[in-house]
């Protein structure tokens, strides 16, 4: 499986916006703090990002909306659990090219949030990538939605999400990346989750040794 090819038009662009990434990201730490997990890990976390961070980031731009809107009750079932996540978007692919390590499409091409963001980058990616959305479906509110059980539920449901990205039109529209789902899955991604059910349930994002974290079986 080999990745779609890309125009030059496009390549050249992807590393612009990685560096326009990069100088926002250097931005937000000066302004914020220079620890993601406590920028990124508290509560209201949608109302800070809407009303403090987006207009600092871009004074007075009608994009700062984008993310005013609550699509719970349309939310894509791969999006892992956590502040963003995506409801009913378009199929103009363009989530990826924006934020690479967090946003993947289903075998139709809707866009899902399969990794939460880890980093400053991360964030403005994403960010970004909500903004380009055209039916502008991508939310920052779960944190008020997500509970430890709706958690562990997802997580048990985790091998049919396998499942489903592995069919030949998944894998068709994202190319060499359809791994990235499977891999975060099968690895990283359940200390994420044991992390973020901590999180829901105390308030606070852990600095504990994985032994003291909540189970999800």
């Amino acid at each position: 499986m080999t990745q779609p090819i890309i125009s030059l038009d496009l390549r050249a662009y992807i590393a612009k916006h990685k560096k326009e990434i990069e100088e926002e990201a250097k931005i937000l730490i000066d302004k914020c703090c220079s620890d993601f997990d406590v920028f990124f890990w508290r509560q209201h976390f949608d109302v800070f990002l809407r009303t403090e961070i987006l207009p600092f980031r871009q004074p007075d731009s009608k994009r700062n909306g984008i993310l005013a809107n609550s699509y719970w009750e349309t939310k894509h079932p791969f999006n892992f659990p956590g502040p963003f996540y995506t409801g009913e978007s378009d199929t103009c692919a363009t989530g990826d090219i924006e934020a690479p390590n967090n946003v993947m499409y289903d075998e139709n091409t809707k866009e899902f949030i399969f990794r939460q963001p880890q980093s400053f980058e991360d964030l403005v990616g994403v960010v970004d990538a909500a903004a380009v959305e055209v039916f502008g479906s991508y939310s920052c509110d779960g944190n008020i939605f997500w509970t430890y059980s709706k958690c562990k539920e997802w997580w048990q449901n985790r091998f049919d999400y396998i499942f489903e990205m592995n069919k030949a039109d998944a894998k068709k529209v994202n190319g060499d990346r359809f791994v990235l789902f499977e891999n975060y899955l099968k690895g990283t991604a359940e200390i994420d989750l044991k992390k973020y059910c901590y999180f829901l349930e105390n308030g606070n994002y852990p600095k504990l040794d994985i032994a003291s974290l909540p189970p999800l079986d």
